[in-house]
């Protein structure tokens, strides 16, 4: 009697067991019919971001693991992508064939654009259109139809230099030098003389980008942070950053703020400043601010084929050969930019110790692609700091 009941019971189990798994099949097919499961979800229609590589890198890097593999490394004959783990096999990426007339920068900026675009197959191997992409993610180049160049502005990277330049090209202000256009009527008297490519419809976009050279010019992007906020919040005169994001984040990361603090929002220490930004995308806020956001969501670089990477950090030979390309020499007058200064290693080691290691290797997740995708290697600030904070290396 006791085995017919034990039998009974574990006849009702089994169908019971049975009937939840039944049901749980059920939901799982609803849910992926529905397209609400994020993981089966192959829509590539242009209200999606196009700004995911970040995510296709993170899933690379465990949240502690050593960063010492990540980087792109340039050699005289190649360029070679490394990724962060180690699971991960190095992909060698052959630069453009050189040919003999190339100039040593011809021959750099050929394999910048050669890395970027290896990189931009392996996370986006889908094909974008850029042209009817939606226009807020195209304002941040600038159009010289003339001249046929689209240039992607990043601040902190001779912004206000090559907003001069596009706007002395127009031929339609008063002044001998390119230069004398102050930075403030730059952005404000002549910044109506300057097209964006947002301005314009699909097909025009379309048409733009395809007679036009596109350009991009970035700086290393732990530099350029550092030179935001020296810019925007060490600079007494950057009313505007203190007001707007200082007293905010005195506010959430000081303890025992002063009134004064408080009120002017004018002495955000960089420990803090960097503790604003990691929170601010792990807690996705929004986008970044412009002058810290990162390049590929600035510019775009997997959907828009860049034809020129320059680098702030070889500015003007940079420049003079984008120049020269668009003819632009024979309008322009040397020199081509007011400020070509960058901050050196014992400056930045200077503030970037000030900052909590793992705070550290948060900033480095949130700026890996971009060191990736435009031949950055991995910061030596970075080899520094944490090996003297931690025990990692």
């Amino acid at each position: 009697m006791g085995a017919m009941t034990c039998g009974r019971s574990m006849t009702s189990c089994i169908k019971v067991t049975l009937c939840l798994l039944n049901i749980w099949v059920l939901c799982v097919v609803l849910v992926v019919a529905l397209g609400h499961w994020r993981i089966f979800d192959t829509d590539l229609s242009f209200t999606r971001s196009f700004d995911d590589a970040h995510l296709v890198v993170m899933r690379e890097l465990k949240e502690e693991g050593s960063p010492k593999q990540a980087g792109p490394v340039s050699t005289p004959n190649k360029t070679v992508v490394t990724t962060a783990t180690k699971s991960k096999s190095v992909v060698a990426a052959a630069a453009v064939p050189a040919s003999p007339k190339q100039s040593p920068t011809q021959k750099e900026i050929a394999d910048r654009v050669d890395t970027m675009r290896q990189w931009c197959r392996r996370l986006r191997p889908h094909y974008v259109d850029p042209s009817v992409m939606p226009a807020e993610r195209l304002s941040m180049i600038m159009v010289d139809r003339k001249h046929r160049l689209a240039f992607c502005q990043i601040p902190g990277v001779a912004q206000n230099d090559w907003r001069r330049i596009f706007i002395f090209l127009t031929g339609k202000v008063n002044a001998s030098n390119h230069l004398q256009i102050s930075a403030y009527d730059a952005h404000s008297k002549y910044g109506h003389l300057i097209q964006r490519l947002s301005d314009f419809p699909p097909a025009e976009r379309k048409k733009i980008l395809h007679e036009s050279t596109k350009l991009v010019f970035v700086r290393d992007p732990f530099e350029r942070l550092l030179f935001t906020y020296q810019n925007k919040f060490l600079a007494k005169y950057s009313k505007y950053f203190h007001e707007t994001f200082g007293r905010r984040i005195i506010q959430r990361y000081r303890k025992n703020a002063t009134a004064q603090a408080l009120k002017s929002g004018s002495d955000v220490t960089f420990n803090e400043f960097v503790r604003f930004v990691v929170d601010n995308e792990r807690e996705a806020t929004g986008l970044l601010n412009e002058h810290w956001e990162r390049y590929y969501k600035l510019c775009q670089p997997c959907a828009i084929q860049y034809d020129v990477v320059g680098k702030f950090e070889s500015l003007v030979a940079d420049t003079t050969e984008v120049l020269s390309r668009a003819g632009a020499l024979k309008v322009l007058k040397p020199p081509y930019m007011a400020d070509t200064l960058v901050n050196s290693e014992k400056v930045m080691n200077s503030f970037y110790q000030t900052v909590n290691p793992t705070d550290l290797k948060r900033l480095w997740k949130i700026y890996y692609p971009d060191y990736n995708l435009f031949s950055y290697p991995y910061p030596n600030v970075l080899k520094t700091v944490l090996r003297a904070a931690t025990n990692d290396y």
